[in-house]
C-alpha cells in the first residue's frame, strides 16, 4: 500500500519540478559597451604611420555595483598596466575619467574622448562589429630622456570588438 502512494508523489513531485520556467539571468548595466576589444595605440594620429603598439586586448565592463553611469577598463597589462574605473553615459556610449586612480598600481590614468560605436567597426578579417575609441595620458609618464612627464603623452586606443573567429585574434 505504501509504495501504492509514494509512486505517485514522486510522480508528481518530478512533474512539477520539471514543469517550472527557466529563470531569465538578465544583464548589466553596461552590457551593451562591455566586451573585449582589439586595439591598436597610436600617438600624434590614427593613420597607419602613428601605430605606436599594434592589437592588443583591453577589456571593458560593469562595477560591481552594476550602475548604468561607471564602467571599467582594463588593458589587461598589454599597454601600460592600467586598470581605472571610468564615468560612462549611456545614451552616448560615451565615457571618460580625469586622474582617475590605477587599481593596477600606485598612479592615475585619464582617459577623454571614450565612445563605443555599435556596429560600425571592422575586424581584421572584415566582419562588422563595434568599435571603441579612446585617448589615455599617464601620471607616471616620461619624456624620451626618461625626465618625468606627467600626462606628457596622450595615447590614441582605437580598435573593435573581438569577434571570436580564428582569423579576428591576434595573440
Amino acid at each position: 500500500m505504501k509504495k501504492n502512494t509514494i509512486y505517485p508523489l514522486l510522480l508528481c513531485t518530478l512533474l512539477f519540478v520539471g514543469c517550472q520556467e527557466d529563470p531569465e539571468p538578465g544583464g548589466t548595466a553596461t552590457q551593451d559597451v562591455a566586451g573585449e576589444w582589439w586595439v591598436r595605440v597610436y600617438i600624434g594620429g590614427t593613420d597607419e604611420s602613428n601605430i605606436a603598439l599594434d592589437y592588443l586586448k583591453v577589456m571593458t565592463f560593469n562595477t560591481a555595483s552594476d550602475r548604468p553611469d561607471s564602467l571599467w577598463i582594463y588593458d589587461v597589462d598589454n599597454i601600460w598596466e592600467f586598470q581605472v574605473k571610468v564615468g560612462y553615459d549611456a545614451a552616448s556610449k560615451t565615457f571618460g575619467v580625469s586622474q582617475g586612480p590605477n587599481v593596477t598600481y600606485d598612479s592615475e590614468v585619464t582617459i577623454t574622448d571614450g565612445k563605443v560605436l555599435l556596429g560600425q567597426g571592422r575586424s581584421t578579417s572584415g566582419v562588422q562589429t563595434d568599435s571603441i575609441y579612446f585617448v589615455a595620458s599617464f601620471s607616471d609618464d616620461t619624456d624620451v630622456n626618461g625626465d618625468p612627464a606627467p600626462y606628457g603623452t596622450e595615447y590614441i586606443i582605437a580598435g573593435h570588438r573581438r569577434t571570436g573567429f580564428l582569423e579576428d585574434e591576434h595573440e
